[in-house]
């Protein structure tokens, strides 16, 4: 079974606007394939197949890193979470799936596009998949240090101004309406958060740099992966490597494809 990275909180869409991305991971029930190793008891693949009824020894492979704000624990429990339906009822229903996989994570942006695959827009109960124009490609920039998402999001506001939040409404949909209609402009100007990066990036100076290189040098949005310290930045083939050479000497880059499938089992 493979289940893609995500990059969660595209611009406004905090907590429901994410992109899958083509760093897979692996998960093999019984049997190893490949170089996968077997996990142990406290992976968050294994205690999301335990939790489902799940049996017998996992294994697993991926070169998604853990901490850095690309999905690796989401793409972790919808894989456990998945295996286990498919040992004990041979199909994966996906709605169970989301509703599952979404609590153990503790939001649902993630694990949507895991799930589903390309860019997912979810409230936890629904999901709307948009196909990613398709021109695009995501850089991701990843820095050596770790965040926790539950000790960052502690240090987020626990309310903000009313014109704040009006405008980050505006901004999620036009923002999703450009990426339905492939308005690479309109994606670039809604691409923008105020509810959670400015708190975050105070603590992350080089993400908060690497964003705006990524946007001085061709992308056509930018925005803290996840609760970071990870940046990721919508790119077209020929701005890429600009946007690359640009992004700060703390960390270090890859281009990535968008997903347009979610998990796939064989």
């Amino acid at each position: 079974m493979t289940v893609p990275a995500s990059s969660a909180n595209i611009g406004p869409g905090f907590d429901c606007l994410a992109v899958a991305l083509d760093l897979p991971f692996h998960l093999d029930v019984e049997e190893p394939f490949g170089a996968a190793t077997e996990l142990d008891e406290q992976h968050p693949a294994a205690t999301a197949f335990r939790a489902a009824g799940g049996s017998g020894p996992l294994f697993s492979e991926t070169s998604i890193p853990p901490g850095k704000g690309l999905g690796f624990s989401g793409s972790a429990r919808v894989a456990g979470l998945a295996a286990a339906s498919l040992q004990q009822s041979g199909a994966i229903r996906f709605p169970d799936l989301l509703s599952q996989s979404g609590k153990l994570e503790g939001h649902f942006d993630n694990v949507a596009a895991s799930i589903y695959g390309s860019i997912t827009a979810t409230t936890g109960t629904s999901v709307v998949r948009l196909l990613c124009p398709p021109t695009l490609d995501v850089v991701v920039w990843i820095p050596e240090g770790k965040t926790s998402t539950n000790a960052s999001r502690t240090r987020l506001p626990s309310s903000v101004s009313f014109e704040t939040a009006s405008q980050a409404l505006a901004r999620s949909t036009v923002l999703a309406a450009a990426i339905a209609s492939c308005d690479l402009a309109a994606i670039r100007e809604c691409c923008v958060d105020d509810l959670h990066q400015p708190t975050r990036l105070a603590a992350q100076p080089d993400s908060a740099l690497a964003i705006q290189a990524a946007l001085d040098n061709g992308a056509w949005g930018a925005w803290l992966s996840g609760s970071g310290p990870t940046i990721a930045a919508f790119v077209e083939d020929d701005t890429a490597d600009a946007v690359r050479a640009a992004l700060p000497s703390s960390g270090h880059s890859k281009l990535l494809k968008v997903a347009q499938c979610g998990i796939a089992v064989s």
